[in-house]
């Protein structure tokens, strides 16, 4: 019955202590989350989860294994991805350090001393070592001797009132935002990599449209020379043949540098050094597929954009800062102790008469600190409340630029479907162009100004459809994760892992 008893104390003294913590637990601020995206595709057809990694079977959406091994090459290799999960690894440090305050702290020291005591006082030993004098400390004047001294500390602060406690949640939820942070970083750089990617392809498919236009005009132009060498074509067409080719030629040298500009940045974003990336000319369409666009519900964003979650992690450390500031209000109660051997004569020292010890517990009461506890607590509150906004700020940027992407997308679809009909018109003209000109019922300014347009209408195209692919790249990011392509087979990651098993 005695041991029952004793055990029935015992929980009823931890539910005090636990009851004593001060500050109320972080709940989430309440967000006003709209139903649905303005403009998104059918919800049903959504597929989005809140795991924290970005979904590399999002990337097949695309159609391109080529941009998948890319990005499978930055997660890995990327060194602020290093340097990102390096930070995560400290962040764990600091919560295992402040959560050491809630153990007892136990130091072993030990020393000798050779002693010579004054002959000019009485409590020379005391006076010698630092302490006070009496009977315990007291020595002969004028006595040279050794002092072996072996003792163990003991420090114990009983957290009554949940000052460690509240560290050391608001420590974890640094070490949070943290990983967030690692998140938004391994997110940036996929995204980085998609757009200098699309980039690339995009260049390449303008350099083959601007060679095949070059080849087709320098035809044209052996063709003018021809006729106006027998009288059936002016000196004036041969001319404007001629600025014709020079201007589609001086196109090549520009894209060249463009293109190689955008390897760089693909090839540092990938951990690699620039100019040892060989990446083959693909045109953009051959290469990268335009894919659907699945949205999954506006409340999902709170779970999976880093940047949210990141500074929720922040406000929640905040608040268990206001809990910690309260603390400091109330006693500190501890335990501290000491104990140990302690001879004038090593051969002694390790004899049960060489045993000393003290323990006993203490109590600090703060009665006057000058206002330095006010001032905290009022510090870490009104802290709270500009996190809390920023956090409410931050969910309405976050909205608002997936709200933009996804009118963005719409605007762009219609854009193409308009720019393909105009391209379509543009070719058929230029081919009655050529067959009016050779009857003889236009001149050759007309066939120009059909190519002319007929370009400008393909290279719009192109553009567009990398502005489009640019822009489902950026809704990636915004929506804090790719979406899951039916069928797709998972692929592994780099350093991004670790983000999120620290998260779980």
């Amino acid at each position: 019955m005695m041991g029952r008893g004793r055990r029935l104390s015992v929980l009823a003294l931890s539910l005090l202590v636990a009851a004593c913590v001060q500050g109320d637990d972080y709940t989430r601020p309440s967000v006003a989350v709209p139903e649905h995206w303005p403009g998104a595709a059918d919800p049903r057809l959504a597929q989005t989860r809140a795991e924290q990694p970005p979904e590399a079977g999002w990337w097949q959406s695309f159609g391109s294994d080529e941009l998948s091994d890319f990005v499978d090459q930055a997660l890995s290799r990327n060194h602020d991805v290093r340097r990102a999960v390096a930070r995560m690894l400290e962040g764990r440090a600091t919560v295992m350090s402040a959560s050491a305050g809630l153990y007892p702290q136990v130091n072993l020291s030990s020393s000798y001393t050779n002693l010579a005591i004054s002959k000019n006082t009485l409590a020379g030993l005391g006076l010698a070592t630092g302490q006070g004098p009496g009977p315990q400390v007291f020595a002969a004047p004028g006595q040279t001797f050794d002092l072996w001294n072996g003792a163990m500390d003991l420090r114990w602060e009983l957290d009554f009132w949940g000052r460690i406690r509240r560290g050391r949640e608001a420590a974890l939820a640094d070490a949070q935002a943290i990983e967030q942070d690692a998140r938004a970083v391994a997110l940036s750089l996929v995204s980085d990599v998609g757009q200098a990617y699309v980039r690339i392809r995009e260049l390449d498919e303008q350099r083959a449209i601007a060679e095949r236009t070059l080849a087709v005009r320098r035809e044209s132009w052996d063709i003018i020379k021809k006729r106006a060498s027998a009288g059936l074509a002016s000196d004036l067409d041969v001319a404007r043949t001629e600025v014709l080719v020079a201007e589609a030629a001086g196109l090549l040298p520009d894209l060249a540098r463009s293109r190689a500009l955008e390897l760089h940045r693909l090839e540092v974003l990938t951990g690699a050094t620039p100019g040892s990336l060989e990446l083959a000319p693909h045109p953009l369409r051959a290469a990268v597929a335009q894919p659907d666009i699945p949205v999954g519900l506006p409340s999902q964003l709170l779970e999976r954009r880093p940047d949210i979650l990141q500074a929720e992690a922040t406000l929640a450390a905040s608040h268990a800062r206001i809990g910690q500031a309260r603390a400091y209000f109330f006693p500190t109660l501890s335990i501290t102790g000491q104990g140990g051997l302690q001879s004038a004569e090593f051969a002694n020292w390790f004899s049960g008469n060489s045993w000393n010890y003290s323990i006993g517990p203490s109590v600090v009461l703060p009665i006057f600190q000058g206002g330095t506890n006010q001032a905290r607590l009022d510090a870490a509150e009104s802290r709270y409340t500009q996190l809390l906004e920023q956090y409410q700020q931050t969910i309405l940027q976050a909205f608002r630029e997936v709200a933009d992407l996804l009118t963005s997308l719409s605007a762009r679809a219609e854009q193409l479907a308009r720019q393909r009909e105009q391209l379509a018109a543009a070719q058929t003209a230029v081919k009655l162009a050529e067959v009016r000109y050779r009857k003889g019922l236009v001149n050759y300014l007309d066939v120009l100004d059909a190519q002319r347009t007929a370009l400008a209408a393909e290279t719009q195209v192109v553009v567009s459809e990398r502005a489009r692919l640019s822009d489902m790249i950026g809704l990636f990011k915004a929506l804090g994760g790719g979406w899951e392509v039916p069928g797709a087979k998972p692929r592994a990651h780099g350093p991004a892992g670790p983000a999120t098993d620290a998260r779980s």
